[in-house]
C-alpha cells in the first residue's frame, strides 16, 4: 500500500503542475464525482484517504433492488460518510414493468427507502427507472405507463415526508433512443430511433411534465475496443451526433443538467477486435484513457449549465482479465489494481463549484458549521439559523458545557422543523469529544 500511496502522491503533484501551467484562468462550473466501485462506503473512504480529496457527491446503484440490503447499506453509508455531502442513489423496481409499479407492486420497497432517507436526514438525488428510452428494461417502450409510474413513485416520497430539500427526482435517459417493438428485455432487437424517425419513441415522450422532475440526467460511455469493434469518439462527437443531437435536446427540457454515468475504456487500436490485443493495450497504454478524460474535462468546462458529472468508477472486467459483454475497464481510480489515471486529480481539482452552492441552488439549503462538522438547513430557516449561530458563539466564548448549548437552543421559540437537524448534529458531534 505504501507504493500505491507514493504513486498517488506523484500523480497528484504532476497533475496539479499541469493544471496551473495550462489552465490558470478558467472559471469552472462543474463537480466531478465518483460512483462507489463496489457499492460500499469503505471504497469511498479508501479513495478519499489515499488521494487526499473529499467527494461532495458519491453514487451508489442498487439495481435491481431486491438483490441488495438497501436499508442496512444506507445506515452504514450515513454512519461512515456522514451527511455533509449529496448522495446519488439508484433504485429501480427489479424486473417490474411500469404498469406493475402503478399497481403498487413495488410500493413497499420504495416507501421503506424514502422513510430511511427521512430518518437519516440525507440529501439525495434519486434515480429510478432510468434509461427508459432503451430496450433492456420492462419499464421501456410504453411512455404513458412510464409517466404514470413516475408520478406514483414521486407521490410515495411525499407521503413519507420528503420534499425538494431532501430528495430530487432524476429523469435519467440513455444518450441514444433505442426502443423495441418486442417485449423489452436484454435480448430484444433495438430500433435506432434517430431524430428523423417519427414512428418510434424518443426520451421526450417519457418526460412526465416539469412539475414532477427536478433534474435531468443522461448516461454515455466511450467503448472503443474493450470488448468489441466500436468507434473512437470524443464526448462532443457522442453528444452532438446529428442522428440524435442528444445534448441540445436535453437542454431544451430547461432543467438542471447532470451526467449520472460517464466513463471510458483505455483500449484502442486500428485492427479488428481481439481479446488478447485489448488486454495488451490495457496494460501498456494508460495515456489513451487520460486523453479521453481530458476531452471530457474540456467538454464540461465549456458547458457551465452542467452541474455534475459522475464518473462510473468501476471495472467489472478486473483489468480486462475477463470479457463481459456490457462492461469495460471503466475505472479511473482502481484500488484493487493500484491503478490511478493521471487526469483524475486534474478533474477533481477543477471541480471548484462549492457544495453549498449546489445545495443552495438545487436543494434550497444553507450551510452551518458546528465544531468543524457541516450540516445543511432549509433556506426557509434563515432567521432561525442566525439565532442558532449566535447561541453557539456566545456559549462557546464563555466556555459553557456543550449540553448547555443544546438546552439553550431547545429553550428558544424556534420552530421544531428548523432545529431538529441542528440538535441531532450537535448531539453526535459532542458525543465524539
Amino acid at each position: 500500500m505504501k507504493l500505491f500511496h507514493h504513486k498517488i502522491w506523484k500523480i497528484f503533484l504532476i497533475s496539479l503542475l499541469i493544471w496551473f501551467i495550462l489552465f490558470p484562468n478558467i472559471n469552472n462550473s462543474y463537480y466531478f464525482w465518483l460512483k462507489s466501485a463496489d457499492n460500499t462506503p469503505e471504497n469511498i473512504e479508501t479513495i478519499e484517504n489515499s488521494l487526499w480529496v473529499k467527494l461532495p457527491v458519491v453514487s451508489f446503484i442498487f439495481d435491481p433492488r431486491d438483490r441488495n440490503d438497501v436499508l442496512n447499506s444506507i445506515d452504514k453509508i450515513a454512519e461512515k460518510l456522514w451527511t455533509d455531502r449529496i448522495y446519488h442513489f439508484t433504485i429501480s423496481p427489479d424486473m417490474y414493468s411500469a404498469e406493475d409499479v402503478v399497481m403498487w407492486k413495488f410500493d413497499k420497497q420504495y416507501t421503506a427507502f424514502f422513510k430511511k432517507i427521512k430518518e437519516k436526514n440525507l440529501h439525495v438525488i434519486f434515480r429510478t427507472m432510468h434509461e427508459m428510452n432503451g430496450w433492456r428494461y420492462p419499464r421501456s417502450s410504453n411512455p404513458e405507463k412510464f409517466k404514470a409510474a413516475w408520478i406514483h413513485v414521486r407521490s410515495l416520497s411525499r407521503v413519507a415526508g420528503l420534499n425538494e430539500e431532501n430528495i430530487l427526482f432524476d429523469f435519467s435517459v440513455n444518450h441514444r433512443d433505442m426502443p423495441t417493438n418486442w417485449t423489452p428485455s436484454q435480448t430484444a432487437p433495438l430500433i435506432q430511433c434517430n431524430t428523423a424517425k417519427t414512428d418510434c419513441y424518443h426520451f421526450e415522450d417519457y418526460y412526465p411534465w416539469d412539475e414532477f422532475v427536478d433534474v435531468v440526467w443522461f448516461t454515455f460511455y466511450n467503448w472503443w475496443k474493450a470488448n468489441s469493434n466500436r468507434l473512437r469518439l470524443s464526448p462532443t462527437q457522442i453528444l452532438y451526433d446529428p442522428n440524435w443531437n442528444t445534448y441540445e435536446r436535453i437542454k431544451a427540457l430547461n432543467k438542471p443538467i447532470v451526467i449520472d454515468e460517464v466513463a471510458t475504456t483505455s483500449v484502442w487500436y486500428e485492427w479488428n477486435y481481439s481479446f488478447e490485443k485489448s488486454r495488451n493495450e490495457y496494460l501498456n497504454h494508460d495515456e489513451r484513457k487520460d486523453y479521453w478524460i481530458h476531452q471530457l474535462r474540456d467538454f464540461l468546462v465549456n458547458r457551465p449549465e452542467i452541474y455534475v458529472a459522475i464518473y462510473f468508477n468501476a471495472d467489472y472486467t478486473h483489468g480486462l482479465t475477463s470479457k463481459i459483454i456490457w462492461e469495460a475497464d471503466w475505472a479511473i481510480v482502481n484500488i484493487d489494481d493500484n491503478k490511478v489515471y493521471g487526469w483524475f486529480q486534474e478533474l477533481e481539482a477543477f471541480s471548484e463549484k462549492k457544495l453549498d452552492n449546489i445545495l443552495s441552488s438545487l436543494f434550497h439549503l444553507n450551510e452551518l458549521t458546528i465544531e468543524w462538522e457541516k450540516i445543511f438547513i432549509s433556506s426557509k430557516c434563515n432567521r432561525e439559523l442566525s439565532i442558532i449561530s449566535s447561541i453557539i458563539d456566545q456559549k462557546s466564548a464563555i466556555g459553557s458545557w456543550k449540553l448547555d448549548i443544546i438546552n439553550e437552543i431547545k429553550a428558544t421559540n424556534i420552530k421544531s422543523d428548523c432545529i431538529t437537524q441542528v440538535i441531532d448534529t450537535l448531539s453526535k458531534v459532542y458525543s465524539k469529544n
